[in-house]
């Protein structure tokens, strides 16, 4: 005949109070792992919105248009890397907006270019990020010469490239980005694909 073992009643709340500690410590370890993962996924969340950029672009207003090539009209930008005109070797690159939009980019070893280009085009689409603050300029039927080593016309790609300006506004915190995203321009590139303070030249009349 079997034998049945009965708790005492200490033995018996000695047997709950441990039931009842160990779930409420799964618990408690379960919302911390819940409260982990959810950071952890915050965190990611962030970091590809910020690997996007400012992103998604859409067209701006036509009045919106004219307020930003006005405020670029007749204004010209140079940027050099590394950030010194007498390095060797050294990249350089301009921005001018006295004609429409016009990309030159060198590339000089001492006091002699090796490789020289630029797109140029009569006039450009403008696109804005959600934010605001980020603008993205596309040529409008571009053009294209290439001056070093062999002279030819229209044998740069143009497809898909574009410039990022930051502040169009503000002539103390505008900054450019260039976009080549099939990596097809030909040498200096790639340069100045993260933002980029360029130097404005100063015209007197």
């Amino acid at each position: 005949m079997s034998s049945i073992t009965v708790l005492s009643p200490c033995t018996q709340a000695e047997h709950f109070t441990l039931k009842d500690k160990t779930m409420v410590e799964c618990k408690y370890l379960n919302n911390r792992i819940y409260a982990a993962l959810m950071s952890i996924g915050l965190v990611l969340t962030l970091l590809v919105w910020s690997s996007c950029g400012e992103g998604p672009f859409h067209p701006v207003s036509e009045m919106e248009e004219k307020n930003i090539k006005m405020a670029l009209k007749n204004r010209s930008f140079r940027q050099f890397d590394p950030d010194d005109i007498d390095a060797s070797p050294r990249k350089a690159v301009v921005l001018d907006f006295f004609d429409g939009v016009r990309f030159w980019a060198q590339y000089s070893e001492g006091t002699y270019a090796i490789n020289e280009w630029e797109i140029f085009a009569a006039d450009y689409r403008v696109e804005k990020a959600e934010n605001g603050s980020t603008i993205k300029i596309y040529f409008t039927k571009p053009s294209s010469a290439r001056i070093l080593p062999t002279p030819c016309e229209d044998c740069i790609e143009t497809l898909g490239i574009s410039i990022s300006i930051r502040e169009v506004f503000d002539s103390e915190k505008i900054s450019f980005k260039l976009n080549d995203p099939d990596d097809s321009l030909p040498s200096p590139f790639p340069v100045f694909k993260s933002w980029t303070k360029f130097r404005e030249d100063e015209y007197f009349d």
